[in-house]
């Protein structure tokens, strides 16, 4: 998960609670239909903030709410009780709600990290094997943690060799830039806030690992069997967007921008670390695979390390109905 900040769970998840009543009430009343979505900061999701604005969601015949949750737990009650349509996320958390039985299939790919996410180390940590024993600032159960447990792996040592700082994701950084941490592991923009302490370099991206972290549109498994309509036109504003933006960068950028507080230029450079793949290219006969690999090497990591209680299935974990035939209705 990528994430903002912290806040009270169970005050949080109440307003929660109250937000989506509105929200269903709302739907019953009006149209078009109305369909919310949960997403953490993340610069990848871009292009849903672009969809909105450009009206490209509207001109669907919907109106996207966007919710500001970035409690994978409340998200994951939330999903339990019917409250919440759908949510951008990674594959990791995927897992973790799959393995909890939460009732949710990922529809499509959002991104590929290929160097928005990393590990930012202090001068003196020149390899992975410098890590051991040192202090690392991230996130626990979650997409930077699976990162550097899938890195430690591959060089014979585990999370238990570095002394983990738990952190927001938020709050991961700033541990770092203050000296409370060795090395930190974030995504952007905070992977190039990390950068501004003296001597930081990044020790590794997911430039270098470009299958590891994938971001998905994961759905309510009744939603994609009973209103698979509505969940189409999310998908095809979602696509149109994504052409929009490598069309326009520069206009596209400036629209998605203040969202993330920072520059549109900095979006652009920072956008620059991740892969939009296409309708097409989402189709091809590989990315199934790929995507099913990515699942099965992180839950058996996952499951390894004690971090679920059980590795769910793959397979029943995507559903890619919608997207083969998201273009032979409009309704």
């Amino acid at each position: 998960m990528r994430a903002i900040s912290y806040k009270s769970g169970f005050l949080y998840f109440s307003a929660l609670v109250l937000l989506f009543s509105g929200c269903a009430r709302r739907a019953e009343e009006a149209e078009p239909e109305r369909l919310n979505i949960a997403f953490p900061e993340w610069v990848g999701y871009g292009p849903l903030y672009l969809a909105k604005e450009k009206g490209f969601f509207k001109e669907e015949g919907m109106v996207l709410v966007i919710v500001d949750e970035p409690l994978d737990s409340a998200r994951r009650d939330a999903f339990k009780q019917g409250m919440l349509d759908c949510e951008a996320g990674t594959i990791d958390l995927l897992i973790t709600k799959r393995a909890q039985n939460i009732p949710i299939v990922a529809v499509m790919e959002i991104d590929h990290s290929a160097g928005g996410d990393g590990i930012v180390a202090a001068k003196g940590i020149k390899k992975v094997e410098d890590l051991k024993g040192r202090r690392v600032a991230l996130e626990r159960d979650n997409v930077g943690e699976t990162l550097l447990a899938h890195v430690l792996d591959k060089k014979g040592m585990a999370l238990a060799d570095i002394i983990i700082v738990p952190r927001g994701p938020e709050d991961a950084w700033e541990a770092f830039l203050k000296g409370d941490a060795d090395a930190v592991v974030t995504w952007q923009p905070w992977l190039s806030k990390a950068l501004e302490r003296p001597g930081a370099h990044v020790l590794l991206t997911t430039r270098d690992k470009p299958d590891i972290i994938i971001d998905t549109l994961n759905v309510r498994e009744d939603m994609v069997k009973n209103r698979p309509g509505l969940v189409k036109k999310l998908m095809r504003g979602w696509f149109r967007a994504v052409s929009y933006y490598k069309a326009h960068p520069v206009e596209a950028s400036g629209i998605i921008a203040h969202h993330y507080d920072i520059t549109p230029e900095q979006y652009r450079k920072q956008g620059a670390g991740l892969r939009w793949e296409n309708y097409k290219e989402q189709l091809m006969p590989g990315e199934e695979k790929e995507l099913i690999k990515c699942f099965n090497t992180i839950a058996g990591s996952k499951f390894a390390g004690g971090r679920i209680s059980k590795k769910p299935d793959a397979k029943k974990a995507f559903d890619r109905t919608l997207l083969r035939t998201l273009y032979e209705d409009r309704k």
